[in-house]
Parts: C-alpha cells; structure tokens; sequence
C-alpha cells in the first residue's frame, strides 16, 4: 500500500512470509479507498481536553509525519456483513494504522510518548513516533489550558465512512486491497485464557474487568507491541491478564484458507467464587 495505489500484501516479518505468500495466491478482488484519520483523547476520563487541542495537534502531526513510500501490509479485518457475533463475515480487508500514547505539556512538550504497532508495520509506527518527538522537539504541542500536563491517547485508524471525515482529522489518502473470501476472527483456545486470580485481590475480596485489544499473528500468538490497555481498575488484574497471554496461542484468523494476523478486543472479567 502507498498512498496513491495499492499493492499486494506482503509481511515485514520473516515468521509471517510463508503467510504472506499464500495471501498473494487469494488475489485481492479490488482495492478500496480510505482515509486514515487521527483521533485525540485524553486518558484520564475526568480532565477534558481545550477547544481546538485535538484539531491542532493533528495538524502539526499531519506536517511532520512521513508515510514510508511502500508498507507492507498483512493484518486483515472483516468486511461486511458479518455473522451477528462479528465472528465471520463474507471478505476481508488490509488494514493499517497505529495507537500513540503521550503526555502533553504546557510549554508545548510530548513526553512519555509511546506507539503500539497494532497493524505489524514497523515502518509506519517507526513514522508516527518520529512525528510526535519531532513536534516535542520544536514545542509544537498545542495549549493544555488550565492543566500543566494532560495524558493522551492518539489513535490513527482508517474510517469507514471516509466521505464524513472531517478534512482537518485527515491524516493521509490511500488505496488498501479488498478480498472476497470468507473471513472469520481469531478465536481463544478450548482451554481459555488461564489468567491467575491476584492472591491479595481474592482475600480482600476484590473484584475487576480487564479489557484489551491486541493483534493475533498468522501463527495465533499475540504481538508483545500490539496490546492496548482499553481500560481496567487495578494493576494487579492487568498483569495477570499480559503474563497468561505470552503463555496463550489463539487459533488465527483465516481468509479463505489462509492463516492471516487480526486485531481483536477481549474483557477479561475476575470474580470472586461464592
């Protein structure tokens, strides 16, 4: 995928390249157009974001981001209509884009920056994180308002409905392939996910819900720099949710017949046995 045309899809990384090659057999039917947008939130519910804060940050990240002129691409999405649980649908589509996590300062600063390859291109999120340490760099982050600092959230995503993109939240056009082959999710083992219950959290009583997102590769293990905290109360939760997913292998998604990488969102939920 560049940003003027498509290409077939190819894998960035040596354990996905038999993968690939067989995605190539499938031959993409078509290729669609996107808009890959920029989304701004803040990561404490409670603190708002200024006016105009959202807008502004993805202007200047618009000006210093460098889209790789190819990227490769692998991860593969449902197309609709899918089955009522999301599970299976008629094709599939290439996807791309990234999850940035920084802290903005008043003096126009982006600390603690963090990207997630959610898409498995590490071109693309080599180019978001040089973007935003470049804006921290030049002090080009917008005005926080009242609060010294604010935690933030960055998605870039494409849309679904490119027409009702704002032009100010566009981030950059391209042309990703489409199939139309039966695509079906990634699905957990038989066995589960064996996440251990925190000893103190038992005794105490305590209770919680973890929910990730992360990309399943085309061999069912879970991409270390593709998981995203979507949200959860206590750590304790979380880090038995990430350590009993480096002992998990999911059964991969399929296009067609092919094993391909996918994007899923899980909640984990503990509770106490009565």
């Amino acid at each position: 995928m560049n940003p003027q045309q498509g290409s077939r899809a190819t894998s960035g990384r040596q354990s996905s390249a038999v993968r690939a090659g067989c995605l190539d057999t499938l031959r993409a039917a078509d290729t669609i157009s996107t808009i890959v947008k920029m989304t701004v939130a803040s990561q404490d519910p409670k603190i708002g974001l200024p006016p105009d804060f959202e807008d502004m940050l993805v202007e200047e990240f618009r000006t210093h981001f460098r889209l790789p002129p190819t990227l490769p691409l692998s991860v593969v999405k449902g197309s609709a209509p899918c089955d009522s649980l999301g599970s299976r649908c008629v094709g599939g589509v290439l996807d791309v884009g990234a999850v940035a996590y920084a802290t903005a300062h008043s003096d126009g600063k982006l600390t603690d920056i963090q990207v997630l390859d959610v898409a498995l291109t590490p071109q693309f999120a080599d180019s978001v994180s040089s973007a935003l340490r470049a804006m921290s760099r030049e002090k080009l982050g917008p005005p926080t308002g009242d609060a010294d600092s604010i935690p933030i959230l960055m998605q870039i995503v494409p849309d679904e409905a490119p027409d009702t993109v704002p032009a100010v939240r566009q981030v950059f056009k391209a042309r990703v392939p489409t199939y139309h082959w039966p695509f079906r999710y990634a699905t957990m083992p038989a066995a589960g996910v064996d996440a251990t219950y925190p000893f103190a959290a038992r005794l105490a009583g305590v209770e919680d819900s973890v929910t990730l997102a992360f990309t399943v590769d085309a061999d069912g293990n879970i991409a270390a720099e593709s998981i995203e905290l979507v949200s959860a109360n206590y750590r304790d939760f979380v880090t038995s949710v990430l350590e009993a997913l480096t002992r998990t292998r999911y059964h991969p998604a399929h296009l067609g017949d092919c094993a391909v990488p996918t994007r899923m969102k899980q909640r984990f939920l503990f509770k106490v046995p009565e």
